[in-house]
């Protein structure tokens, strides 16, 4: 039911796309080849997830040497936190380090070298820390306080010093071919002089042949720290000590929305429309919600304090109320409970007339949002006046009557006092595409088939807008121009495909036929002649069988560019014309022998442009097929329901105070009647509309039935 703070240890369970960076950290351990010891540096703040890069970073470590005995590297962890205030953690290494390498199953010579390192460990098993190492004699009365010494071990401290063991050491591990990689992780946890100590432990103790560490830390805390206990720069030491620095990818706002809202819609998906406000929750949210989410952790915190409770209340109070208050209780509890104790001041209304109260009210209300400062006052107030209406006669220039209440007290509103308590007594104290990918699907355009499975794929996997984005960043030069003809056919073949994205509650500033339009202009004028452009066209669209919407536009905005729609304006310029007059006029044809083909199998009765595409039939070909098309399509009342509802559109309407527009829908009226005479067609709508067949339709459609009829009965102004 919960989701646990912990760090990820498979690149399946990755969420925030950093699977290929740590690869890429993978394959830059994998890669060095030389024998010196080499240090590489993780950084990233706490939280940021280096933990979880590491665990995937060696999980492709182990995959791509997993048929590679020979070679295949010791991977070792060792977390210094666990000898934390112990006086052992230079020894605790050295003995962790000796165990794993005696018990894995490769050459003798690292089981030599495990060995010898379990006498290396012993000459700092009663340090707390070693400011410089010298000969043995130097440590012997430190070391003779220490008993239960096997006899053996005290002859080998008795016959080689420090430096001669670890020049055993490296003998042994030059020898063999395993790289030993050594993991520490969690240095920043660390006093500042255990920080010193684990790099003093690696630049000077543990440096041995063959061997790899792989450090992850905060690189500001360990900076400061190692300022503070030595002399000189703090930077300046860590870049001695870590010769290959890399930082943790940070996680953009975008990610740790996109994250926040696949949780949400995961817990309301059950929830039924009515009683989900789009335009509400968009105001609470842009108004101070989003305010709360920083990290990854924030979310997982959060959405686990919502699911303890969330399925017991929904269905009784509102439930954008619901996750806005407990949003409060997790990130700013001080709020939280002032707003519980103080139900008469936030549930509610006020009586306009009594000043003294709400003067008073404010006091307390000042008193409240002052409690906390990790957000602007501002920015509560906002926040608070949105989730409670009647703060806006106190920070506002809007007063709530008593006739609101059984508004709030229907819909579940915490603004509801009899709702308000309702809401305290369960709760517990409680995110694209990457550039890799787009580079690796564009680099399959070089086959046709294989360049459209993947972008059927991306259309899977709802990623099909943000590549079609970020694409206009490569058609400049980046694409192979040998490339180009193939991605405009395939675009065209499936276009009216990808454009379905947009009904799956996508909402565009750019609809995807405009980005897949866009694309056509860019990439067919790197060819710097119309009949090359004409060529790619012409072939593209004879071979495309599934679209016919982006075909038509495509034609469309051609003959834009000829300015043969708009008497009035001049077309363009040469240089930015795609084709010339007699190629275009030859590209019409072909769209027209499309959309007959489209007509006469049926398929143009259910297409979703159906409008669109019959004004560009009217204005390409013989008005008369056109007429008995449409007469052919609203024979049934099937088809006269749907030829109604294509000229349904939707739109928003928003106020002043709106972070969010709310949904309005129009109708085409003026439209209609361009193709059917709205006296014969009215009767029948109007029989639909009080039949039992009425009530069985799509949302969409009864809201299309309705439109026409209250338009042809003068009840709403025609928009067009």
């Amino acid at each position: 039911m919960f989701k646990s703070d912990q760090p990820i240890y498979s690149k399946k369970d990755d969420i925030l796309g950093r699977s290929s960076f740590a690869e890429a950290l993978g394959d830059a351990i994998l890669s060095y080849k030389e024998k010196d010891s080499v240090v590489v540096g993780l950084f990233g703040e706490w939280g940021s997830g280096k933990t979880s890069v590491i665990n995937m970073a060696l999980e492709h470590i182990d995959t791509i040497s997993e048929n590679k005995e020979y070679e295949r590297p010791v991977i070792i962890k060792f977390n210094p936190w666990n000898f934390s205030e112990q006086n052992q953690l230079i020894a605790q290494f050295f003995r962790q380090l000796s165990v794993s390498l005696k018990r894995v199953n490769y050459a003798g010579e690292i089981k030599e070298a495990g060995k010898k390192l379990e006498t290396y460990s012993k000459f700092f098993e009663p340090l707390a820390f070693i400011p410089s190492i010298g000969r043995l004699a130097s440590l012997m009365s430190k070391v003779l306080k220490n008993v239960g010494r096997e006899a053996k071990s005290w002859g080998e401290l008795k016959e080689a010093d420090l430096d001669s063991i670890k020049k055993e050491l490296n003998d042994l591990l030059d020898k063999q071919s395993h790289k030993i990689i050594i993991v520490i992780d969690d240095i920043d946890r660390l006093n500042n002089t255990e920080i010193r100590q684990i790099f003093q432990l690696i630049k000077s103790l543990g440096d041995f042949r063959n061997t790899i560490y792989l450090l992850a830390f905060d690189k500001y805390v360990v900076i400061n720290a190692l300022k503070k206990v030595q002399e000189g720069s703090g930077f300046d030491y860590l870049e001695k000590v870590v010769q290959v620095p890399f930082e943790v990818p940070l996680i953009s706002n975008k990610e740790v929305e996109q994250l926040l809202f696949s949780q949400i819609n995961d817990l309301i998906k059950d929830i039924p429309d009515e009683k989900w406000d789009k335009t509400y929750f968009g105001n609470i949210y842009l108004s101070g919600l989003r305010h709360f989410f920083r990290n990854i952790r924030d979310v997982t915190r959060f959405i686990n304090s919502l699911k303890f409770s969330f399925n017991l209340v929904k269905e009784d109070l509102n439930v954008i109320d619901f996750i806005a208050i407990s949003a409060i209780q997790v990130f700013i509890p001080e709020i939280y409970y002032g707003i519980r104790d103080n139900k008469d001041i936030f549930s509610g209304v006020f009586d306009s007339k009594n000043d003294a109260a709400i003067k008073q009210a404010k006091e307390r209300c000042d008193e409240i949002i002052g409690r906390t400062k990790k957000l602007p006052q501002e920015v509560i107030k906002d926040f608070l006046k949105r989730l409670f209406p009647k703060l806006e006669s106190i920070y506002g220039d809007t007063n709530y009557g008593y006739d609101w209440l059984d508004t709030w007290r229907k819909e579940g509103r915490i603004a509801s006092p009899d709702n308000f308590e309702l809401f305290f007594r369960l709760n517990i104290q409680r995110g694209e595409i990457s550039i890799r990918e787009i580079e690796e699907i564009l680099s399959r355009a070089s086959i046709r088939e294989s360049f459209c499975e993947a972008l059927l794929k991306l259309k899977k996997d709802k990623k099909i807008i943000s590549f079609l984005d970020r694409m206009e960043d490569y058609t400049e030069s980046y694409i192979p121009k040998e490339n180009i003809e193939n991605i405009i056919t395939v675009l065209m073949d499936i276009g009216d495909m990808l454009s379905e994205e947009e009904e799956e509650g996508y909402r565009l500033i750019i609809d995807t036929s405009m980005r897949i339009i866009r694309l056509f202009y860019q990439l067919s004028h790197r060819f710097s002649t119309y009949e090359e452009r004409f060529r790619i066209f012409n072939n593209a669209i004879e071979k495309a069988q599934r679209s016919l919407f982006t075909i038509v536009k495509e034609i469309s905005i051609q003959g834009q560019q000829h300015s043969k729609y708009e008497a009035d304006k001049k077309p363009k310029p040469k240089e930015k014309l795609t084709v010339n007059a007699s190629q275009l006029e030859k590209l019409e044809k072909l769209a027209l022998i499309k959309i007959e083909n489209w007509a006469k199998d049926s398929r143009l009765f259910k297409h979703r442009n159906v409008v669109y595409i019959l004004y560009r039939w009217k204005k390409w070909g013989d008005p008369n097929k056109v007429a008995e098309f449409v007469n052919q399509m609203i024979g049934n009342d099937d088809g006269l329901i749907d030829f109604i509802a294509s000229f349904l559109s939707k739109g928003e309407s928003r106020g002043l105070s709106d972070y969010v527009g709310r949904v309005q829908w129009r109708i085409d009226f003026k439209g209609i009647k361009d193709f059917v005479d709205v006296k014969i067609i009215e009767p029948r709508i109007r029989k639909i509309s009080s039949s039992t067949k009425f009530e069985e339709l799509e949302e969409k459609k009864k809201i299309a039935i309705k439109a026409f009829l209250d338009s042809y009965d003068g009840k709403i102004e025609e928009p067009f």
